[in-house]
C-alpha cells in the first residue's frame, strides 16, 4: 500500500498547522452511524503530495496537527509523534488531532 499523503501547511503568525490525509480521500467526506461528517477539503489538506519522511519532518515542529486516513495515522503512530489516545474512527477511517501548546 501507498505511504503517499497529501499534505497542506499553514501559518497563523507563529502558529505552524498542519493538515494530512491519505491520498484517496482527498475532496471525500467521511460519515459515520451517527451522522458525524468530516469533509476531507483540498483548501485544507491538499497542499502537496509527499512520502512518510516529509510528513514527519514537517510535523515535529508544528504546533497544531489534523491527520485523517488509516495510513497517515497508522504512520505518525508507528513514529512515536503521536498517540492512540488522541486517535478516533469515523465511519471506519481513522481520525487524528494533535496540539501542542
Amino acid at each position: 500500500m501507498s505511504r503517499e499523503f497529501y499534505m497542506k501547511e499553514h501559518s497563523v503568525g507563529s502558529t505552524k498547522i498542519v493538515g494530512a490525509c491519505d491520498k484517496e480521500l482527498l475532496g471525500k467526506t467521511i460519515k459515520d452511524e451517527t451522522g458525524l461528517e468530516v469533509k476531507v477539503a483540498e483548501k485544507f489538506y491538499g497542499g502537496r503530495l509527499v512520502d512518510e519522511e516529509e510528513l514527519l519532518k514537517s510535523i515535529q515542529d508544528a504546533s497544531s496537527v489534523n491527520l485523517i486516513g488509516n495510513r497517515v495515522v497508522r504512520t505518525v503512530l508507528e513514529s512515536g509523534l503521536g498517540s492512540v489516545d488522541n486517535a478516533r474512527r469515523i465511519g471506519g477511517v481513522m481520525f487524528m488531532m494533535i496540539i501542542r501548546i
